[in-house]
């Protein structure tokens, strides 16, 4: 296998549609559209995410790197923006104590800032994340980083197939035996193990694709109008897949059928589809865009949305969905420049501290 590592930049911009595709779930009261299928961008984050981090540190982790160190590395990626996330979140929760009509929060407080801090789940509500929603899938992300470079040296190509039928079959007994016949969950302590299914199969199948991704890395780099049409295309059917609405009989088959079949198609289509020029730079903003968005979008959404609703009495549900582009409009620089002026400077400052020799983390994960 190439040690070299690649950029695919196609990946990037999947991933910052998938997460505006999540932003417009969590804020339908600003939009009024219903997205029933979106929930399943989770399972893209892990997919794309398990391709970006064998990518980066497969080689890295087999030569030597160890196990300890990586976590740190992945956790000083991710901790600057889950934590001003966490902070957002806190402002409604303050609200509502202060007896201002806001959004409360179940459970003791302290426990809750002081889980917030460690970015360790709490078990005692209904969210495993209650200031930051989202960030469930980042405690998923960072187990499922720990075990695979924990057994990584073992990991050959039968074990990997072995774990991906696992969770897959995980998957369709979640399918078939919950209430809701629904993917929908992780985010709670009751739906833990639908979590763990859900990462384990996506986040793996990502380093299948990345391992039998041959000459991938090697692959010439395309330009010009084919290039960018085959480009909107695969972003378009990541976007039409998530915002999908199936018949509720056939939701389940879906369901599956897009986590195991269709999303690994369609990364691997999206890997073997380089770009370059000002297409690449595109793809690299939107990538950019991710993780903000996603870490940040129901905090600052529930804070504006408690502004506007309670302090100003204008209920945006009156004005969807232009109220949906507004907040587009706002929230979408800020999170440019939340990137550049403080998720930047933060990571090289703690890596500065606890990393000698740090470097940036190739790429974006979810």
């Amino acid at each position: 296998m190439n040690n070299k590592t690649a950029y695919f930049y196609l990946l990037d911009a999947i991933r910052g549609a998938a997460a505006l595709i999540v932003l417009v779930r969590h804020t339908s009261y600003f939009f009024g559209w219903a997205l029933p299928m979106s929930h399943l961008a989770v399972d893209l984050f892990f997919m794309l995410s398990g391709v970006v981090i064998a990518n980066a540190y497969e080689a890295r982790l087999q030569a030597g790197l160890p196990p300890g160190r990586f976590m740190l590395i992945r956790l000083i990626r991710l901790y600057p923006f889950y934590l001003l996330g966490s902070v957002l979140g806190l402002v409604p929760v303050l609200a509502a104590r202060s007896g201002l009509p806001a959004q409360g929060l179940q459970g003791d407080l302290s426990w809750t800032l002081s889980a917030a801090a460690l970015m360790l789940p709490t078990l005692s509500g209904p969210d495993l994340y209650p200031l930051d929603t989202p960030a469930w899938s980042l405690f998923f992300e960072l187990v499922a980083n720990l075990f695979y470079a924990l057994i990584l040296r073992s990991l050959s190509g039968r074990l990997l197939w072995i774990l991906m039928l696992l969770c897959a079959a995980g998957l369709a007994l979640v399918l078939g035996v919950t209430p809701r016949h629904s993917l929908h969950g992780g985010f709670s302590p009751a739906t833990l193990a639908v979590g763990a299914f859900r990462v384990g199969f996506s986040f793996f199948a990502g380093v299948a694709l990345y391992r039998h991704g041959h000459g991938v890395r090697n692959a010439a780099v395309s330009s010009g109008a084919r290039a960018r049409v085959r480009a909107v295309v695969l972003v378009g059917i990541a976007v039409v897949l998530l915002a999908a609405s199936p018949p509720a009989p056939l939701r389940a088959i879906y369901e599956l059928v897009a986590v195991t079949v269709l999303f690994p198609l369609l990364i691997g289509l999206a890997m073997r589809s380089p770009l370059s020029g000002s297409d690449a730079r595109w793809a690299a903003v939107l990538g950019t865009l991710s993780y903000p968005v996603y870490v940040l979008h129901v905090p600052a959404a529930r804070t504006l949305n408690g502004v506007l609703d309670k302090g100003l009495h204008v209920p945006v549900e009156h004005w969807t969905p232009y109220a949906g582009f507004a907040f587009l409009a706002l929230f979408l620089p800020v999170c440019l420049l939340a990137e550049r002026w403080y998720d930047g400077p933060v990571r090289a400052r703690l890596g500065g501290l606890l990393l000698p020799k740090f470097s940036k983390l190739p790429g974006r994960s979810g």
